[in-house]
């Protein structure tokens, strides 16, 4: 009995450990993508959290005159999801379009829509 005990904690223990790992690389990865996406001007982030798998933070740039120039989105359910670069989302092109536009235009959606693009 106690070598299933112990095999259980010795589990658990190494189940630990690699989310601890995974999860200093996805900082890592998040501290890069904000470095890349603020050279292009000023950062925003949103993130829109889970309940039981799968979340979502993006980062958009936008210069003085409110113009997106930039948005990077890590989607996934492991800790192995990236920032991948996106040019499209709400079915717009991102790049030279207003942030209030954008903004209208969420708010114009039904609400489940508004759920799936609150990050």
């Amino acid at each position: 009995m106690s070598n299933d005990l112990m095999l259980i904690f010795m589990i658990a223990i190494s189940l630990f450990v690699m989310q601890a790992v995974g999860g200093v690389f996805q900082i890592r990865n998040y501290k890069t993508a904000i470095r890349r996406v603020h050279k292009k001007g000023n950062v925003g982030i949103g993130q829109k959290r889970g309940k039981l798998f799968n979340g979502n933070i993006v980062i958009i740039a936008c210069d003085c005159e409110q113009i997106i120039t930039d948005c990077e989105i890590m989607d996934g359910k492991t800790f192995l999801a990236k920032f991948h670069q996106v040019d499209r989302l709400l079915g717009k092109n991102l790049k030279g379009v207003s942030i209030d536009e954008l903004l209208k235009q969420l708010r114009s959606m039904e609400a489940k829509k508004q759920k799936q693009y609150r990050g």
